[in-house]
């Protein structure tokens, strides 16, 4: 397959300038900003270091919160038994690509799509999954959202409420389309047709005939799926939080939550790894917006650390457990016959 099926020394001397750049990406950003004007130089190192490590902690578990949501959709809407413990393996591995690759989570995808083929799920029903996890995750977001900002509860950045908006229309038409099975028939035309003009592609892309589309959830599975996604926007927002209390400031939980989310929606199309560059507009934006712009320098540098160096270090493991899987299956289709 491509270069999430193997691990060889041109993929990772490309996955190392992908992150050298983004790390390159993200000092120039913040040094032009400070040499503008637009953000304010002042730093102050942690005063409370251990509340980073509890951030960082915060970040990991949110990974079996999306195994959580992914068991719900596979197992009692799909029927198709994945463990948990797989899944969360999966959201690591996945995690760790889409910090290497440019895009909306595209690379990320692709690992797990690829993946839970290898496991024996069609790749239509591996794809539809996947696209519906991200399509509750994204109607749960912006909804929170625009919630805070009908409840006035804290301001909301004017531009992050727009796009809100946009993402949440999208989402769920997008969300009506899967649940209906229109989307898993189109998923699958597409395949067909992706195999039908490239012959490798047909060693990779599993598709069951006849296969019925749709998800079969009920109500209280629809609470669950939801339920496990509020409660992950939730720890996001803590997240922030216990960078804010390193720092010696004390932000409500209503303010992290504001600003994780809408760091994510500003961000939900980068054209570099881990939204460089972007990434830092986007936070100082939300600071200014909410008077917290004076500590920019210091809580952007922390969240870096906390969202893409350490998570780089941490989810490796996952990620080659899993592209080393892949990768026997590539050599398998390209060995003689």
């Amino acid at each position: 397959m491509s270069r999430h099926n193997g691990i060889s020394g041109g993929d990772w001397r490309r996955d190392a300038v992908f992150i050298v750049i983004s790390i390159a990406v993200i000092m120039a950003t913040i040094i032009i900003l400070i040499k503008s004007g637009l953000a304010k130089a002042r730093y102050e190192p942690p005063k409370y270091p251990f509340y980073l490590v509890i951030s960082e902690l915060i970040y990991l578990a949110q990974l079996s919160l999306v195994g959580l949501r992914l068991s719900i959709i596979f197992d009692r809407g799909m029927g198709y038994r994945v463990g948990t413990g797989e899944l969360i393996k999966i959201a690591a591995a996945q995690t760790f690509t889409s910090l290497l690759v440019p895009g909306f989570y595209i690379g990320g995808e692709a690992v797990s799509i690829a993946y839970l083929t290898f496991k024996g799920l069609p790749t239509t029903r591996a794809t539809e999954g996947i696209v519906l996890r991200y399509t509750v995750d994204t109607i749960t977001l912006t909804s929170i959202v625009l919630v805070l900002y009908l409840l006035s509860l804290v301001a909301v950045p004017y531009i992050a409420l727009i796009m809100a908006l946009i993402l949440l229309l999208a989402y769920v038409v997008l969300f009506i389309a899967i649940v209906s099975a229109r989307l898993g028939r189109y998923i699958e035309k597409v395949f067909r047709f992706i195999s039908s003009k490239i012959s490798i592609a047909s060693n990779f892309i599993l598709i069951n005939e006849g296969e019925v589309y749709g998800i079969k959830l009920t109500v209280i599975d629809y609470l669950a799926l939801f339920l496990a996604s509020i409660i992950q926007w939730v720890l996001s927002g803590l997240n922030v939080v216990m960078i804010f209390y390193a720092l010696g400031i004390h932000i409500s939980l209503v303010s992290g939550i504001l600003i994780s989310s809408s760091y994510i929606i500003l961000t939900y199309i980068s054209v570099l790894p881990g939204s460089a560059g972007i990434g830092e507009l986007a936070n100082l934006y939300i600071l200014n917006s909410l008077g917290l712009g004076s500590y920019y320098l210091a809580y952007d540098v922390w969240f870096r650390v906390i969202t893409y160096v350490v998570p780089l270090i941490i989810l490796m493991p996952a990620f080659l457990s899993i592209s080393r899987k892949l990768a026997m299956i590539g050599t398998n289709h390209r060995s003689p016959q």
